[in-house]
């Protein structure tokens, strides 16, 4: 049997012990404006189109959506709640949060 490790710190994390899941999910987001003084509009997305064709399916897929899942320990679990995105300050939790996605 495999050990299961805080993929964090590395602590072991033995059967029946405290561990938390973190699940993270990345996506574009398309706020509905298209610039439309950027150029022509229909050249633009033929070269997009032209672009994309060069590219592997998987790194198309993972340019749009990502999601992925650690195991943390509950002293790495309290950290990262405090500061996700390690930069030494803490998250807001009030009306500074943006609360929906377009």
């Amino acid at each position: 049997m495999n050990k299961i490790r805080c993929q964090c710190c590395g602590k072991e994390l033995p059967p029946g012990s405290l561990k938390y899941v973190v699940e993270i999910k990345t996506f574009a987001d398309y706020d509905g404006y298209i610039d439309e003084n950027s150029g022509d509009l229909e050249d633009g997305m033929l070269d997009l189109i032209e672009e994309m064709s060069d590219m592997d399916a998987k790194t198309l897929e993972e340019d749009v959506y990502k999601e992925m899942m650690f195991i943390l320990c509950k002293d790495c679990r309290g950290r990262f709640i405090k500061d996700p995105f390690c930069v030494e300050k803490e998250i807001f939790e009030d009306e500074h949060t943006k609360g929906t996605v377009h």
